[in-house]
């Protein structure tokens, strides 16, 4: 009886051994296709994306645990971890303790103010939670490409945040308000609703005009309801909220354009492989091979999304259409705005 038992244990042993590793190939696999869709964004939609030196880490949560990719000497320092996989693009340490007892994340996280030993001061790092995670608490999320997509939003933001010139300014003259300050003024003032919802109007307009007389006079018409309203608002509220609007829109506005290439890339691709062997709700992405973006207001319409998402999105697709260049400028310019660029051809 006793050799009977030691013949079994070992082979109840390398189950569960492979019943890990397969749970965690699929983790490796998920987070390499997260670092393969940058490379696609930088080739298809926004340059220098993916160069290394906007590079920053990926921390994966599982309810028990956390794996960071290419984490920093400063995290390592901070969080004992254990190199789990590794190939020429990326390394995967998992630590020894989940890092935060949080349920949640999808986030850019950065510390900025006075010097801390935090390990992310000055020093962006990308937070996601797993699929399941994302899709428990976001039941409408129910495909890996859904997760990938809020993902690369994200990541987006701590590819401004790489950007020093961005930071500095930021740090100085935007972070003490907050976006929450500008959907309180939005969700409770009527009048700057109306105004903000006609100026997105008008920006929607000026996308879908061809004549070019007609589309600076559109132009111009949004830019006069911008300057009044923002003189309304300095009046009632006693609150100059122009940099602050002006500086969302272009970091939430470029983030969701990054969103919208994704969801046009993968209404006509097939899924990825690899994910595919290993993953199941990848397959699960029929509502992007219909996508489109006239039956999904939220992308667009300032009163389905927050406001300077929408308003930030259309900025760069009138920008797109105008063909005024913008990539090289964002972000490096510090601040450097969608609007400022917008206006350099149509303020009155």
């Amino acid at each position: 009886m006793k050799k009977f038992l030691f013949i079994l244990l070992p082979f109840f042993v390398f189950s569960f051994k492979d019943k890990d590793k397969s749970k965690e190939q699929k983790i490796w696999d998920r987070i390499e296709f997260v670092y393969n869709l940058k490379q696609t964004v930088d080739q298809s939609t926004w340059p220098t994306f993916n160069d290394p030196e906007y590079d920053l880490p990926l921390i994966y949560f599982t309810d028990t645990s956390s794996y960071i990719a290419n984490p920093t000497d400063k995290f390592l320092a901070s969080f004992t971890s254990e190199l789990v996989f590794q190939n020429k693009q990326i390394r995967i340490y998992k630590t020894k303790n989940r890092i935060d007892s949080l349920p949640f994340h999808m986030e850019t996280e950065i510390t900025l103010g006075d010097p801390t030993d935090e390990y992310n001061y000055h020093a962006p790092f990308m937070k996601c939670s797993s699929y399941e995670a994302v899709h428990k608490a976001i039941p409408q999320v129910h495909s890996t490409e859904q997760w990938a997509t809020m993902l690369m939003h994200e990541y987006f933001h701590g590819y401004q945040y790489k950007h020093k010139a961005f930071v500095a300014y930021y740090e100085k003259e935007i972070a003490l308000v907050g976006e929450d300050s500008l959907k309180s003024v939005y969700k409770n003032n009527s009048w700057f609703k109306q105004s903000i919802d006609e100026e997105n109007r008008l920006l929607l307009k000026a996308i879908n005009e061809n004549d070019p007389i007609s589309r600076q006079k559109i132009i111009v018409h949004f830019f006069s309801l911008r300057k009044q309203r923002r003189k309304e608002v300095l009046s009632k509220l006693k609150l100059d909220i122009s940099k602050y609007e002006q500086c969302y829109e272009t970091t939430e506005g470029t983030a969701r354009y990054i969103e919208y290439a994704l969801y046009t890339l993968f209404s006509t691709r097939k899924p990825d492989y690899k994910l595919v062997q290993s993953d199941p709700s990848f397959k699960s992405f029929d509502q992007f091979r219909n996508y489109n973006i006239q039956n999904d207001g939220w992308l667009y319409l300032t009163e389905k999304t927050t406001y300077f998402y929408a308003t930030g999105f259309n900025m760069l697709r009138l920008l797109d259409q105008l063909k005024i260049e913008y990539k090289s400028k964002l972000f490096k310019q510090g601040a450097t705005t969608l609007e400022d660029l917008l206006a350099m051809n149509f303020r009155n």
